[in-house]
């Protein structure tokens, strides 16, 4: 497997920790091997050196976006190309969506899911019986007939 996340300019991150995790940035310039800077101006992310081991690499890169483009230059790309919309439809988004949506349950609503996945588990176990049931019976007819004899 070839590995297709580089560090480069114009790769959208996402901001692992500190005060803005969870936002979305740009990369804008690679100042050496531990640290970049980086701007989301559609986002709240201030132009701001952070090392990388702070960022999580996207598939997603701006087209457009040159080494030290200004605030107003990334702004553009960001309307014209729409990765952070591209983003929220991704498994990773989508994780933090649903770890989100979870910690701002209630006592309440945590019982009302544990009520729905004991249904669920019942109706699921009763499914499996019939059709296991049903299966057992047509391999008892098609023994009966000879049907599974080995030679």
């Amino acid at each position: 497997m070839v590995l297709g996340k580089f560090v480069e300019v114009g790769r959208v991150v996402k901001i692992n920790y500190g005060p803005q995790e969870g936002k979305l940035a740009t990369i804008v310039e690679i100042l050496n091997d531990k640290r970049v800077l980086i701007d989301g101006p559609t986002t709240g992310v201030q132009r701001q050196v952070i090392p990388i081991r702070r960022l999580t690499l996207t598939k997603f890169n701006l087209k457009g976006a040159t080494r030290g483009a200004r605030t107003g230059v990334i702004t553009k790309a960001i309307k014209k190309s729409d990765p952070f919309a591209q983003y929220q439809n991704t498994i990773a988004a989508k994780k933090v969506a649903k770890k989100a949506l979870r910690a701002k349950l209630t006592d309440f609503d945590r019982f009302r899911v544990m009520i729905l996945r004991k249904r669920r588990s019942a109706l699921l176990s009763t499914q499996l019986k019939a059709l296991r049931k049903n299966n057992a019976g047509g391999k008892a007819a098609a023994q009966a007939k000879g049907g599974n004899k080995k030679k």
